[in-house]
C-alpha cells in the first residue's frame, strides 16, 4: 500500500473530539486557518476519530484524509482506502457475553456499519433480525452504569479472536477489529503516502491516541491524559491548539509561525 505521486512534505494526523473541538462541538478562533497554512506549506492533514458519524462540520474542512471508528474506515482523498470489519463471529461472541438485562434497560448496544446511516441500535425492535446481516461491522459499543461489571466484559472481549477492546471511558466498551486502531490507521496511512515517521505530526487527548505516540516525531497532548505522558508537547484545550500547531509547522515545514 504505497503511492504513486510525490509524498507530501508532511503528515499531520489529529484526534477529533476533545482535541480539535472542545464540548461545544465548534473548533476554536484560528483553527481551521492554521490546518490550511499546514495544507498550503505541502503537509496532508488527517483526522482520525473514534467516531461511527463524521459530523457535518468536517464537509467544510477541506482535509485530505478521515478516519472514523479508530482505524476501522478511512477516506483519502477522497477514495476510501479501507474497511477493517470485525468478523460475524466476533460480533455474535461480544453480543453474546451480554445478559438479556444488559441488552437494555440503563444499558446501550449498537453497532456501527461504513454507511455513515447505518447504526443499529439495541432499542431498535428489529436489531436481533438485522445485525447479523448488517453490511461489514466496523464497531461494538456497549455502554452501561456498572463499571465493574465491564471491567469483566472487557476482559471477556479482550479475548475474541480477530478484534481488539478500547476502553476510553469507564462506561463504555468498544471492539473493534484487530488492526483497527488509530496507530495502524496512522501507521498505514504514512506508508500510503510515502510519510516516514520523522516526517510525521499528531495529536489526541485520550488513551486510544497514545497509539499514534510510536508513529510521529512529534505528538502534542492535549489535556493531561496520563495515557498520553510520552508526549512531546501539551496544550490545556483544544483553545490552545492552533497556537501550538503553528509551532509545529515551523518545524514541519520551515514556515514562520
Amino acid at each position: 500500500m504505497t503511492t504513486t505521486h510525490a509524498p507530501p512534505a508532511a503528515l499531520l494526523a489529529l484526534d477529533l473530539d476533545g482535541t480539535l473541538i472542545g464540548p461545544d462541538g465548534q473548533p476554536p478562533p484560528g483553527l481551521l486557518d492554521e490546518l490550511r497554512a499546514w495544507q498550503l506549506g505541502g503537509a496532508h492533514v488527517a483526522v482520525i476519530t473514534a467516531r461511527g458519524r463524521l459530523p457535518p462540520l468536517l464537509r467544510d474542512w477541506t482535509l485530505h484524509s478521515v478516519s472514523r471508528c479508530y482505524g476501522a474506515w478511512l477516506r483519502c482523498e477522497g477514495r476510501v482506502l479501507w474497511e477493517r470489519a470485525l468478523p460475524t463471529t466476533a460480533v455474535h461472541a461480544a453480543l453474546g457475553a451480554l445478559t438479556p438485562a444488559e441488552r437494555g434497560g440503563r444499558c446501550k448496544t449498537l453497532i456501527v456499519t461504513p454507511d455513515p446511516r447505518g447504526i443499529l441500535r439495541h432499542t431498535d425492535p428489529d436489531f436481533e433480525d438485522r445485525w447479523p446481516h448488517a453490511p461489514a461491522p466496523l464497531k461494538v459499543v456497549h455502554g452501561q452504569p456498572d463499571a465493574d461489571r465491564l471491567d469483566g466484559l472487557q476482559a471477556q472481549w479482550a479475548a475474541i479472536p480477530g478484534a481488539q477492546v478500547i476502553r476510553e471511558r469507564r462506561d463504555r466498551l468498544v471492539l473493534v477489529a484487530a488492526g483497527a486502531g488509530k496507530g495502524e490507521a496512522l501507521r498505514d496511512l504514512a506508508t500510503h503516502l510515502g510519510v516516514p515517521a520523522a516526517r510525521t505530526w499528531a495529536a489526541g487527548d485520550g488513551p486510544a491516541d497514545a497509539a499514534m505516540l510510536p508513529h510521529a516525531r512529534t505528538f502534542l497532548r492535549v489535556g493531561a491524559h496520563p495515557a498520553l505522558h510520552a508526549a512531546h508537547l501539551t496544550a490545556p484545550g483544544p483553545a490552545d491548539v492552533p497556537r501550538v500547531l503553528a509551532r509545529c509547522r515551523a518545524d514541519a515545514l520551515g514556515c514562520r509561525a
